[in-house]
């Protein structure tokens, strides 16, 4: 599986600012040619970002399963292997580039067991983490650690952190969330986070199904008391965007803070 590249609240592989080169980009050299090479690791849908810094051109390349191919080709006389990453940036993101349609009128789950009730913690559009185009439609559960989280919606696994013991409220904290993120049929994700230490109980590749226990809940990651912070995304050009759902028969933004949900 490909490096951790640290979790935020939204899940984007990328090169980083210093030209270095990242794991899933490899360099060969066969004769005269340079050969810019992808290894995709993603197992749902992925695009790879193509920069070029020279011309301003920017290229999207998709596909919808790993996959190893050559993204770039150069005779070895026109440049050097280490001005590929001063001339180009390659950004890897999870699901495709563009999705014209999704099924915005699928009822999700609650996140939680039935007969639970838990209080929304932070709603969506929340001053303090939740805003921008990334977070703007999450939504946090007030949750002791250890409380069982359900799927919101059947789909397949696509990336587990699971190995994080720390929290805090400061932006330091954001890639030590433990995380699982799934991918559903409609090109859509589902995000949870703030599990526990090793408190995901699901793995990279599972078919997952609606209501399926994936986890316990924690307090790892940016959060000042243990919660659940649960969010889905749909893919853009610009990485994933979250979007408003319905969840448990009523539309995700009239959950407010305060309000106590019922699974029943």
């Amino acid at each position: 599986m490909f490096k951790r590249y640290g979790l935020l609240l939204f899940i984007i592989v990328s090169c980083s600012k210093k030209e270095s080169r990242p794991s899933y980009i490899s360099i060969k050299s066969n004769n005269d040619s340079i050969y810019v090479n992808l290894i995709n690791p993603i197992i749902s849908t992925a695009f790879l970002k193509i920069e070029n810094k020279v011309t301003n051109q920017t290229q999207f390349l998709d596909f919808t399963k790993p996959d190893t191919l050559t993204i770039l080709k150069f005779h070895n006389t026109k440049i050097d292997t280490s001005d590929i990453f001063k001339n180009y940036s390659f950004k890897l993101n999870f699901g495709a580039s563009s999705i014209k349609t999704y099924d915005s009128l699928y009822n999700y789950d609650l996140p939680f067991s039935k007969g639970k009730r838990y209080r929304v913690l932070q709603q969506q559009n929340g001053s303090f983490t939740h805003f921008g185009p990334v977070s703007r439609y999450a939504m946090d559960f007030k949750m002791q650690i250890g409380e069982q989280v359900h799927a919101i919606r059947e789909g397949i696994v696509v990336f587990v952190k699971n190995d994080s013991d720390e929290g805090g409220s400061s932006d330091k904290y954001k890639p030590k969330a433990n995380s699982t993120l799934i991918y559903h049929d409609d090109g859509t994700f589902s995000q949870y986070a703030h599990f526990k230490l090793n408190g995901i109980i699901v793995k990279e590749g599972d078919t997952i199904t609606k209501g399926q226990l994936i986890g316990y809940s924690g307090n790892t990651g940016q959060s000042t008391e243990p919660h659940l912070h649960f969010v889905l995304y749909k893919p853009t050009k610009n990485g994933l965007q979250s979007i408003p759902y319905i969840l448990d028969s009523i539309p995700s933004t009239k959950y407010k803070t305060g309000k106590i949900a019922t699974n029943n």
